[in-house]
């Protein structure tokens, strides 16, 4: 199982003490989150933290042991005085009795102190809100935005255009106000509709509006007489089609004075375009779109509940296969006839090769299983006969529900076919609703992958690929990151960097890095009997900071192979010689007495990176993945060049990984990085490619 790249979460951690602050903060990196964090033991600090240009996205407070002088209220009504969405959690001893208090003080959720599994998932909720409420709020900046530039075409426009909601005028652009004698810029917003239509026609004309408003039809057209300024009467031709204005369903009216006698075609072409086709009365995909558009606007609205069916014909693909467009287009053309007549009161379209769509104007699952079973019914009980054989007909349905919580018409889409697929895979002929799939609970992940690696030792099913570190300031070495992936059951592969994390501090891991120094040391060994000048960077898992035996048996293992130490860089996570930061001297100590290298990898996400490796004189610094992905945001790359230079006095080689394009590469020169690595350089290979230049 693959764990996801997650996005950087910045965190401001208000705790006593800075070893549970980067405890906590190894929860995060143990899930997978790359972490900027702050610790915070005063109010200076949180002003300080909030004056910065950096977004913060959670607020951490250790209710059992706050810094002293520190009040939970008294910060947070500092960050909302400074107008910042931050949501806030507590972590306590006691949290059924703590939790109403702290509520009421304004903490967002309360957790146990004992409960990362909970805290997790309580994050993860909470900073999933924060980019709802982030991205609504970019959203209604862009639809403001896309309001005036609207207003401006329809106030450009030739042709009379007015917005009606409820029989009630919500805009008329300047071309309509002066077809019914009004300045261009008299503002019509508010009047009712009905007062311009001529008396004889108001009542239906009115009552017409209201229909297509409730139905959701997605064109139609009325002739009628407009009354002027001055009690004259214009006979217009009106097109109306449902939208959105300012952010609320309405209908659009496009206004044509009109002639019986110049009637053009593309008036009619217009209202044509609409229709199903006359033989199926199925909707061609365009028109369906457009169609469910609107459906999605009226669910939004709250005018109307629909579901979205996606019916595949699991039979065509193997029969056009078999008997070619002469057997499978007559079936399709049946098939589609039969579909077209079982929903003939709702709306349905023909999508795809083997794929139909349907609208049906309901919000309850019974329903939707009873119209699948008349479909079923109508379209595959009876074979169809063509050139003297009896061809079955087999169908697959998928069902969404359509709601507000989810108005994307590609998502419906996309939900609806795999739901298909669902009915597929269970032999076809019946229905299947869309189930959102639910999220393993962390320790059973962690019990997951466990499983997957103890099999995958047994059955070899482990790879290292071998990926250059290239110097941009020359080097008479060449460099290599031994890689480790994992092959599943399936055949898929796994880097071990989307999952190591969560297992390489557990006994099992010791495995994998002894199985890994072998068949590694095999592949450096060959390349030194060519006399080529190489150097592995090695990353072991946290367990060797605990086991005394593999330091002596790794130092043994390459001895035998006749592999110098001075060929190897022993690499450990910043997250792991945080975790085990009164092992981590000893160890370090120990590998550079052997003669090896050492490193640490993905660096950067500890409270204070820089004082976290500052004991141990490391010759290598690979930085966290996520401070590449901000090469090209300004502020974030203010900071990586400060750190650079930070580590660049103190002698450390500095290595940018995961550098994926020319746009994260261009900003590299000027930094005064020593290595990168990535992608955009050359991909991982399972051989140790020596004939690769090691520098630019």
């Amino acid at each position: 199982m693959e764990l996801e790249n997650r996005e950087t979460l910045r965190i401001l951690v208000i705790d006593a003490s800075s070893s549970e602050a980067e405890a906590l903060l190894n929860v995060y990196r143990d899930a997978g989150y790359p972490t900027r964090a702050q610790h915070i033991m005063s109010m200076a600090d949180l002003d300080e933290a909030l004056s910065s240009d950096q977004k913060w996205d959670l607020i951490l407070f250790s209710n059992t042991e706050l810094p002293e002088g520190v009040f939970i209220q008294d910060m947070l009504e500092k960050v909302e005085q400074q107008g910042r969405d931050i949501p806030s959690i507590a972590l306590s001893e006691h949290p059924e009795d703590d939790m109403s208090e702290l509520l009421k003080q304004g903490i967002r959720s309360v957790v146990p102190s004992d409960n990362d599994e909970l805290l997790l998932l309580t994050s993860d909720r909470e900073v999933s809100d924060l980019h709802t409420r982030r991205n609504y709020r970019r959203m209604s900046v862009a639809l403001n935005e896309s309001e005036k530039q609207r207003r401006n075409l329809l106030n450009d426009q030739i042709d009379a255009i007015i917005y009606v909601a409820g029989g009630k005028i919500r805009y008329s652009n300047p071309a309509f106000n002066e077809m019914v004698g009004f300045d261009a810029s008299d503002n019509l917003a508010g009047k009712p509709f009905a007062d311009l239509i001529a008396q004889n026609d108001r009542k239906d004309v009115s009552e017409f509006l209201i229909s297509i408003e409730d139905s959701g039809q997605a064109l139609a057209a009325i002739q009628c007489p407009l009354v002027r300024k001055g009690d004259s009467e214009v006979p217009v031709r009106v097109i109306v089609s449902p939208t959105s204005f300012e952010g609320s369903y309405t209908l659009s009216l496009l206004v044509r004075v009109h002639d019986e006698h110049t009637e053009s075609v593309a008036e009619k072409q217009e209202i044509e375009a609409v229709r199903p086709d006359t033989e199926t009365h199925l909707f061609d995909k365009k028109q369906f779109s457009d169609q469910l558009d609107v459906a999605a606007q009226r669910v939004v609205s709250g005018r109307d509940k629909f579901a979205l069916l996606c019916i595949t014909l699991d039979s065509l693909r193997e029969l056009h296969a078999k008997s070619g467009k002469r057997v499978s287009q007559p079936v399709y053309k049946e098939v589609s006839r039969r579909m077209g007549l079982s929903l003939l009161e709702h709306k349905a379209g023909s999508w795809s090769g083997d794929c139909f769509m349907a609208l049906v104007q309901t919000g309850d699952e019974k329903a939707v299983q009873e119209l699948s079973g008349q479909i079923l019914h109508d379209v595959a009980a009876e074979a169809i006969e063509i050139e003297d054989q009896e061809i079955s007909i087999q169908l697959s349905i998928g069902a969404v529900m359509i709601n507000d919580a989810c108005s994307d018409i590609q998502t419906l889409l996309v939900r609806a076919k795999h739901t298909a697929v669902v009915s597929q895979k269970k032999g076809g002929g019946c229905l299947s609703f869309y189930k959102k799939r639910r999220i393993s609970a962390v320790s059973s992940v962690e019990k997951h992958l466990a499983g997957m690696v103890s099999q995958a030792l047994q059955k070899d099913n482990f790879k290292l690929f071998y990926q250059p570190i290239v110097s941009l300031k020359g080097s008479t070495e060449k460099h290599f990151d031994v890689q480790l992936r994992m092959r599943d059951v399936r055949g898929r592969e796994h880097e071990s960097t989307r999952f190591r994390s969560k297992l390489d501090k557990n006994a099992m891991w010791s495995k994998v890095d002894r199985w890994q120094v072998i068949q590694a040391g095999k592949e450096l060994l060959d390349g030194m009997k060519k006399k080529d000048n190489v150097r592995l960077f090695f990353h072991l898992g946290g367990n060797a900071f605990t086991e005394k035996e593999f330091l002596p048996w790794m130092s043994v293992a390459f001895k035998a192979a006749g592999i110098p130490t001075s060929a190897v860089v022993i690499e450990m996570s910043e997250q792991n010689i945080v975790r085990f930061h009164k092992q981590a001297p000893q160890f370090f100590d120990a590998v550079k007495g052997m003669g090896f290298h050492t490193g640490v990898s993905e660096f950067g996400c500890s409270l204070k990176p820089l004082d976290t490796i500052e004991p141990f004189n490391l010759d290598y610094v690979k930085l966290d993945p996520s401070f590449t992905k901000d090469l090209t945001n300004e502020n974030e790359g203010k900071e990586l060049k400060d750190m650079i230079r930070v580590l660049a006095d103190k002698g450390q080689k500095v290595i940018v990984p995961e550098v994926m394009s020319a746009v994260e590469m261009a900003p590299l020169w000027h930094t005064g990085v020593d290595f990168i690595q990535g992608d955009f350089v050359q991909e991982p290979s399972s051989d140790l490619d020596l004939s690769f230049e090691g520098d630019f």
